[in-house]
């Protein structure tokens, strides 16, 4: 199997006398739509660790803070 990627946004006519012509020199081919999905740019977690560099925070105590906290039973 080979594919043929159209970087270019075709109208519907040029799409169908494409595939017309492929199909006039026996080569099976179909049409399919896919949106490219534009990727956000990620952001560096190690930018925002400075804010922290004053104060005394350990991810232990953070950890146990939030994972002892009793909660009202119904």
């Amino acid at each position: 199997m080979q594919q043929l990627i159209l970087k270019t946004d075709l109208d519907e006519t040029k799409i169908k006398t494409l595939l017309s012509l492929l199909k006039s020199w026996n080569i099976e081919a179909q049409f399919k739509n896919k949106t490219v999905v534009n990727k956000k740019k990620q952001t560096d977690f190690t930018l925002s660790s400075g804010i922290w560099k004053n104060y005394n925070i350990e991810a232990t105590t953070l950890r146990n803070q939030a994972w002892n906290k009793k909660y009202d039973t119904l």
